[in-house]
């Protein structure tokens, strides 16, 4: 009587190692997409986080701005001077002049001038899709609906605070709820208050 054959114990231990190699693998692919999504969502932050720090000094140099050529001195009208007056995404179509060199001689206003037009360019390119608006506005932030509690670029032009506001295109991610809306609406980033003559500002 014949004896069924048996697979020789080196087969049997082959198949076995075939298999964990396969779930090897499989663990391994998972432990790197999950690294992937690990290190792109670090870049996000880093990539906000860097265009944040950019936005956050524009900001502080519009105060140095205001502080420079207190708008008083150039307006005759309080609350409405050139520095509280400002935004971006409006093409100027006023001739500004090169105010920049020891042997030029600027009055006030040209030297204002020269400085806010140097200001919003560096805007237009040290952020990207970068946008710009400063304005007195005693009401920031939405106040009802869906996106309240987020900033709006619209402005009251009301009370004595001057608000520099800007935004730029960036990256986010689509678990990240308010900073999609904030994408989405067009919304501003990042929202100073500049404090420079206050009476500059006042009604």
């Amino acid at each position: 009587m014949e004896h069924p054959r048996r697979l020789a114990p080196s087969l049997h231990l082959r198949g076995f190692a075939l298999i964990e190699v396969l779930v090897s693998l499989v663990i391994l692919a998972i432990g790197l997409l999950g690294t992937a999504g690990l290190q792109l969502a670090s870049l996000r932050s880093n990539q906000f986080t860097a265009q944040a720090a950019v936005a956050t000094q524009l900001a502080r140099d519009y105060e140095e701005i205001v502080q420079l050529v207190p708008s008083a001195s150039i307006s005759g009208s309080e609350g409405t001077s050139t520095f509280s007056v400002l935004d971006t995404s409006i093409n100027g179509t006023s001739t500004v002049t090169d105010c920049k060199g020891t042997t030029v001689t600027c009055t006030k206003t040209q030297l204002a001038d020269y400085m806010i037009n140097d200001w919003k360019s560096r805007v237009m390119t040290e952020l990207p899709g970068g946008r710009a608006k400063v304005c007195r506005d005693s009401a920031p932030k939405e106040t009802s609906g869906a996106s309240e509690g987020l900033y709006r670029w619209a402005c009251d032009d009301q009370g004595d605070m001057l608000m520099i506001k800007l935004g730029w295109a960036a990256r986010t991610d689509k678990t990240d709820k308010v900073m999609q809306a904030i994408s989405d609406e067009s919304r501003p980033r990042v929202v100073i208050t500049a404090f420079g003559n206050q009476k500059d500002f006042t009604d």
